[in-house]
């Protein structure tokens, strides 16, 4: 079954204020997505104070907001009204302020439309960024289609497109602390849900996808596909999720995309801090906040060996 845009945006709307304040509770998510960006802006051959920067999937702006702090012109789309309302209220306040930066624009939009929004240029991005979207498309070519999409709007040959997958070990552990029984109770499809496809060659790469790769199942669902009804203040709702390896992540981008774009990194988002090991953080100061995001980004996020530990993988690729 093909993702429904309208269930996406129905969740998201009906957890919008816990969306606004997720990066804030969980920071190391935002602090090495930024430093990744940063990173890849530094490579660029042309030095520029300012980059054109698209943020598809930006929810209520978090990021979105810090890049344009930092000098940047920048464009956030969103499926989901009440975020892209929480964004503009967020605007709203710094205009009256008229002392912090603003985002070029704020619209609704969907990443499988092309353009994902009307405001959005062809070719014109210096980076695009995709860290939402791939969570909740269930079929391969939606998740094709908003990549290609995605490279549409970037500069050729200097433009980076940085795309997020949400990870199947961050699933099993939000599962491990909020409802353990449930790996007993729905045991026929914890079996299946976490073995490798048939087909694939099995590298261990952490000791969790050592664990998955050993346990019996039906290779019918084994393609990543997570849903289920969510009982809601909107009702119920159909949950429609996309759970991956970093193998499998790789491969997608690889096989779709190597003759148009060059896979630089793959990188876990949290270090080894997911499944809400950095909630501490939140409160600590600024300088012991930015001491464990310097350490998690130089020392375990870009490590292999580290990635079955990531809640969310982010890749970056720089299109030809």
């Amino acid at each position: 079954m093909p993702t429904s845009p309208e269930n996406v945006a129905k969740l998201y709307g009906s957890i919008a204020e816990h969306e606004d304040a997720r990066l804030q509770q969980h920071p190391m998510e935002c602090e090495l997505t930024l430093r990744a960006i940063r990173r890849g802006l530094a490579t660029m051959p042309t030095a520029f104070a300012t980059r054109r920067i698209a943020d598809i999937g930006g929810g209520p702006g978090k990021l979105a907001f810090r890049l344009a702090d930092e000098g940047h012109h920048v464009d956030l789309i969103d499926l989901t009204p009440e975020l892209i309302q929480l964004a503009q209220a967020e605007q709203a306040h710094r205009e009256s302020a008229g002392t912090r930066a603003r985002l070029a624009s704020i619209t609704v939009g969907n990443a499988l439309d092309n353009p994902p929004s009307p405001a959005l240029a062809e070719a014109s991005y210096d980076v695009v960024l995709l860290l939402g979207p791939l969570y909740h498309l269930v079929d391969e070519t939606e998740r094709k289609m908003a990549v290609e999409n995605a490279f549409r709007l970037a500069k050729p040959k200097t433009g980076l497109i940085f795309c997020a997958f949400v990870t199947i070990e961050a699933h099993l552990r939000d599962l491990a602390m909020r409802e353990p029984a449930r790996i007993l109770e729905q045991r026929s499809f914890y079996e299946q849900y976490v073995r490798p496809p048939a087909t694939q060659t099995v590298i261990a790469v952490s000791v969790a996808d050592l664990w998955c790769s050993l346990l019996p199942s039906n290779p019918q669902l084994t393609d990543g596909r997570y849903q289920k009804l969510r009982s809601s203040s909107a009702g119920m709702i159909q949950v429609q999720s996309f759970h991956t390896r970093s193998g499998d992540a790789r491969s997608f981008l690889e096989r779709n995309f190597s003759n148009v774009a060059e896979l630089i990194e793959l990188r876990s988002v949290e270090g080894i801090l997911s499944g809400g090991l950095d909630a501490k953080l939140a409160e600590a100061p600024d300088d012991v906040m930015q001491a464990w995001a310097d350490l998690m980004f130089e020392k375990y996020s870009g490590s292999t060996e580290q990635l079955g530990c990531a809640d969310h993988l982010l890749a970056v690729l720089r299109k030809r």
